[in-house]
């Protein structure tokens, strides 16, 4: 048996009128001449110009702008270029930008989606982030800027009346991988102040994104803490560790090398991060209490996880990830062999995908392996692609049905 939930057809556009982007001073080490308005008759070929020497220290340009309406204006001083596009998740291709006579290149873009997306420069071939933005894209290899667009009533954006949790950056040592490693923890609004025990989700991100991407891209936090204000989902702490498994690399979702990967950090989150985790902060330790998530790779390596220790773990959620009907036969045959067993030991098996994601076809194919086991499952289906936008839309969908037993 499986549910079949449809996103809901988006609102458009409703930005406040406070929505447009203040600049913001960042580190420019080439000064820029500002002319100020003239004033004829002063003997200098009957004008007189007033300019004013930037220090070195301020920044020329302003970017992005984000005016009511969804209209955005970005610009990057590149005076040597020789070509220099835009590149972003809002729109379907790059957008050639302009120069102006201070070599300053610019380009306004209509965005009718509010939303928080990734964009880029790309200067003579080579991709760059915005030197004006200092919300970046926490990532390995690829460096993007975040464009954040407001808008009434969006989760992703912390609000004065909602109690706000924290996030602790930690670092553990791994004694399986012999590193230190890093992690981000949330807790919820009035841990410090209390002594009550929390439930625990585990929340991995993406291929070649890193521990930070979840709070900085996802907005987890933010989410969370509106959520918990409504009584839509309860209080928990919130794992954010760093999925890269350095001996393995970045296989294939669909090889046996993803596998292999997906079952080394399933060990590292087991043997190392939940002891880490349960020693330094108040979580309840019953496999009820906790749950793992993650979206793209982190999604897989959340499936290999839940499936391979149902006895630790109640519930998980898989954002555009799925297991091949390969590994499940090999891994994870025992366990899916009675199906009402394995719904009991894992009473939330939930996926979601968009219709243009390139890993659509494995997740339908995982699932069409439940629908022949009789296991039951959610799937949460949207429009567009492998994307943050997605990736946050699924969170806050999943975040209530974890621990709905919670206060």
């Amino acid at each position: 048996m499986k549910a079949v939930r449809l996103r809901r057809k988006d609102e458009g556009w409703r930005a406040p009128a406070w929505c447009r982007a203040a600049a913001v001073a960042l580190l420019w080490c080439a000064p820029a001449l500002v002319s100020v308005a003239g004033t004829a008759g002063d003997g200098n070929d009957g004008e007189k110009k007033a300019v004013r020497q930037r220090s070195g220290w301020d920044n020329p340009v302003e970017s992005p702008v984000v005016a009511e309406g969804g209209r955005v204006a970005f610009a990057l001083v590149a005076p040597g270029a020789q070509r220099v596009e835009l590149g972003g998740q809002f729109m379907a291709g790059r957008r050639p930008m302009e120069r102006d006579s201070l070599g300053a290149w610019r380009v306004e873009v209509d965005i009718p989606q509010a939303d928080i997306y990734p964009y880029s420069f790309v200067v003579d071939g080579v991709e760059i982030s915005d030197p004006s933005n200092p919300l970046t894209f926490p990532n390995e290899r690829f460096k993007a800027s975040l464009l954040v667009m407001p808008y009434e009533g969006a989760l992703y954006l912390p609000a004065a009346d909602v109690p706000a949790g924290q996030v602790r950056y930690c670092t553990y040592y791994s004694r399986r991988m012999g590193m230190f490693r890093p992690l981000l923890v949330y807790t919820p609004p009035g841990y410090d102040a209390g002594t009550a025990d929390y439930p625990a989700l585990y929340l991995v991100s993406g291929t070649t994104d890193t521990e930070e991407t979840w709070f900085k891209v996802g907005r987890a936090n933010h989410i969370l803490d509106h959520l918990i204000a409504r009584g839509r989902a309860a209080k928990m702490l919130v794992v954010m560790p760093y999925g890269y498994m350095p001996a393995h690399g970045t296989p294939d979702p669909s090889s046996g090398g993803a596998a292999d990967m997906y079952a080394d950090f399933a060990a590292e989150l087991t043997d190392e991060i939940m002891p880490f985790v349960e020693r330094g902060f108040r979580v309840r330790k019953e496999r009820g209490s906790r749950a793992v998530a993650g979206f793209s790779r982190g999604g897989g390596q959340a499936l290999f996880t839940a499936y391979s220790r149902p006895d630790l773990f109640s519930a998980v959620a898989a954002y555009a990830a799925y297991l091949t009907p390969e590994v499940m036969d090999a891994r994870f045959a025992a366990l899916f062999s009675d199906a009402g067993r394995a719904d009991s030991l894992l009473r939330l098996k939930w996926f979601g995908v968009g219709d243009d994601d390139f890993l659509r076809p494995g997740v339908e194919e995982h699932l069409r392996y439940f629908d022949r086991k009789k296991v039951d499952y959610e799937i949460f289906r949207t429009g567009g692609g492998h994307t943050w936008m997605n990736a946050r839309t699924y969170l806050t969908e999943t975040l209530p049905l974890f621990f709905p037993n919670e206060e």
